[in-house]
């Protein structure tokens, strides 16, 4: 089963999944060579968990489905001609922590439906090859896309791999496994320097949760998941009552008798950036007792403050660790001093 929290998302507030219909931007693909690797030998072959991908020569109209995917690339200086639009995260379809590293012309953005992507809108950019590693549908569509381009797919499983295994796939991918490792180490570096920087986060139980439409909570409960293991490289641990939660997913949902559970040292929430669910949450006498929340540990985000958590990726992780880890780092400090 694919991740409950990312399902709950989607069907909250139609934000965090890529959507479902055609992109916003540019009507016409984006220019010859606008996703060029930039050298590298070639042919290159990408075994993944649905099949292989042979890369024959230096791809020149790469389409990224996925958000890891995406950012690898931008953050090696390659603009793919497609990918994956992030609704709602701002206005234009991105995210403020890729838009600017977007150079030449502008990627059409993509959406995808209960099906996946719409095959035709891929089709017409004229991939020469597809990253989908970090797509949410890419069980659905693998068969047919790879029919118009080599397409790389998970290593591990659906929203299994963590984005450190993209990076080096991607970057494989393109021709420059060296950039990918470079990268790699760079961002591990930012990482290893939050424990540093805030060793109050050591050992602090934490509770990542997102609410469903119904007022029920979907809440994080396996170590494999991808913002467990960046929290967890951050020094907090997820805790034992969480990990016991029955559900074969990454999540458990909770009805409000049943939230004594996110009692931890810091609980981390999303509400769909809705005010009125937020309120009637927050009003509730079963959260406001909660001792996390009454001692200040309840890090409430904002869904640019979520996705990072949600979907680590090279470039959101250091905009995480700017904006949103400080926020973490007070309320563990208040449990810490409980």
């Amino acid at each position: 089963m694919r991740t409950m929290m990312r399902r709950a998302a989607i069907t909250a507030a139609l934000v965090l999944s890529l959507g479902t219909a055609a992109a916003c931007g540019d009507d016409e693909p984006a220019g010859e060579g606008a996703g060029g690797a930039g050298g590298g030998a070639f042919p290159v072959t990408v075994t993944h968990k649905l099949g292989t991908a042979t890369i024959e020569s230096e791809p020149k109209r790469i389409v990224a489905l996925g958000e890891i995917d995406q950012d690898v690339l931008l953050a090696l200086g390659v603009t793919p001609v497609g990918m994956a639009e992030l609704t709602g995260v701002q206005d234009d379809g991105l995210a403020p922590w890729n838009a600017p590293k977007i150079t030449g012309a502008r990627p059409k953005l993509l959406k995808a439906g209960e099906a996946g992507h719409n095959l035709e809108e891929v089709a017409a950019l004229r991939p020469d090859l597809i990253l989908a590693a970090g797509d949410f549908y890419i069980d659905k569509e693998y068969e047919k896309l790879s029919k118009l381009a080599p397409t790389v797919a998970y290593e591990t499983g659906p929203a299994e791999d963590a984005w450190q295994q993209i990076t080096l796939q991607v970057a494989k991918a393109i021709g420059r496994p060296d950039d990918g490792r470079e990268l790699v180490g760079k961002v591990d570096g930012q990482i290893a320097q939050v424990k540093e920087k805030h060793p109050e986060l050591k050992g602090r139980t934490f509770a990542f949760t997102s609410v469903f439409p119904n007022g029920n909570i979907a809440v994080m409960k396996s170590r494999e998941d991808t913002s467990a293991k960046l929290l967890g490289q951050f020094g907090m641990e997820l805790p034992e009552s969480l990990e016991r939660l029955p559900g074969d997913g990454f999540a458990a949902e909770l009805s409000m008798e049943k939230i004594s559970v996110l009692d931890v040292d810091v609980l981390i929430s999303h509400h769909n950036d809705d005010p009125a669910t937020k309120k009637r949450i927050e009003e509730s006498k079963l959260f406001a007792d909660l001792a996390v929340v009454e001692r200040g540990s309840y890090v409430p985000v904002s869904l640019q403050e979520f996705w990072p958590l949600r979907t680590p990726t090279p470039l959101s992780v250091p905009h995480l660790i700017e904006q949103v880890v400080p926020k973490i780092a007070a309320a563990a400090a208040k449990a810490e001093s409980a």
